[in-house]
């Protein structure tokens, strides 16, 4: 990337999004200087000419520098109004020895005669002289934000690693890609060439944060999965000591009683802590809870026929004469019956269809 170059005049403001776009370019451009300029200043410091040079071209960075402050002040995050764009037109265009910050100052003679867009050609023109003179490749703009870019990526990376339970963290990859991004940064600064070995580093970089956020991912999924079938292994033992207890009732009322057996959801063990087998975990409940089905309709049903038997023989006792002897002798064993426990309901229900076809209504 080359200097920026603004959009628009002091005649002509640029637009919101021409300004926008200017300072976010500005700004990487500014910090990529520096970084030129703090491998040139380890050069300089080797040898004993260069010294003002250096301090000249530093002097040029920080005018920059400070202008684009003011600019970034004034654009106030982008809550600016047209004459707030017009005031940043003529910022970037003015001499940097006019509207400087408050209490600073640009050189001993009292600043740069220059516009910004000047004083980054100079600055440029600067860099390239030094670099020249001491035989040190400039790092393109590009290259540089690769570089910064790698180097945040492994401290998001690092952190991330920190975060994950002690099995999965792989401290010697993530070591050795630090190391790795370390030597290239080293290797920049001292001019090399690190075109390639810069892309794998990037490539193995956004493996790692990848598989780093894949796997959080599916452990977080993982984790909510074990969650949700523990509420529903814990909603299926409540169901199942409620229908036990359903059976247990069932059996003492009503013989026949079903002869299901409740399935117990603890014999299906601890919950698995793997995705195949938690699919396996979950079928298996589905399963307990279709035979829990079966076993309370049954049962339900049971219990259901013998209160059906007993309203059923209580509206022919409502109609039946009662000195009627056959009659008589029939509601007497059918009550007898019917206050037995558990009640024989095969048995019942002749007798009450021989009761409701006896003797003369009242």
């Amino acid at each position: 990337m080359s200097v920026p170059w603004p959009q628009g005049s002091v005649q002509d403001p640029p637009t919101h999004g021409q300004t926008l776009t200017y300072l976010d370019d500005l700004g990487v451009w500014i910090d990529s200087r520096r970084r030129d300029l703090d491998r040139l200043d380890k050069k300089v410091q080797t040898r004993d000419q260069g010294i003002q040079d250096m301090a000249m071209t530093l002097t040029v960075w920080q005018a920059i520098k400070d202008r684009y402050t003011d600019l970034v002040r004034v654009w106030d995050s982008g809550r600016v109004t047209p004459t707030d764009l017009k005031k940043i037109a003529v910022m970037t265009w003015a001499n940097l020895n006019d509207m400087l910050t408050p209490g600073t100052t640009l050189t001993s003679g009292g600043g740069l005669s220059v516009s910004l867009p000047e004083a980054c050609r100079m600055l440029e023109a600067l860099v390239a002289q030094l670099s020249s003179r001491y035989q040190l490749a400039p790092v393109s703009t590009e290259t540089s934000a690769r570089i910064a870019a790698l180097v945040a990526q492994v401290e998001r990376i690092k952190d991330q690693t920190k975060l994950e339970p002690a099995q999965f963290q792989q401290t010697d990859a993530v070591a050795a890609l630090e190391f790795g991004v370390k030597d290239l940064n080293e290797k920049a600064n001292r001019g090399a060439d690190i075109g390639g070995i810069l892309a794998p580093l990037e490539v193995r970089a956004a493996l790692m944060e990848r598989d780093l956020i894949v796997g959080h991912a599916e452990r977080a999924m993982l984790s909510q999965k074990v969650n949700a079938i523990k509420a529903r292994r814990t909603a299926l033992i409540a169901r199942e000591t409620a229908i036990t207890a359903l059976v247990e009732k069932t059996q003492a009322s009503v013989d026949p009683a079903p002869k299901y057996a409740v399935p117990h959801v603890e014999a299906l063990g601890e919950i698995p802590s793997t995705a195949p087998e938690l699919d396996e975990y979950i079928a298996r409940l589905e399963k307990v809870n279709a035979a829990l089905d079966i076993v309370q309709k049954a049962n339900q049903k049971a219990l259901a026929d013998l209160k059906a038997l007993t309203t059923r023989f209580e509206s022919a006792e409502a109609i039946k004469d009662p000195s009627d002897p056959l009659a008589a002798s029939l509601s007497s064993q059918i009550r007898a019956l019917l206050e037995q426990t558990p009640a024989p309901l095969s048995v019942i229900d002749p007798l009450i269809a021989a009761y409701e076809a006896s003797g003369v209504s009242s």
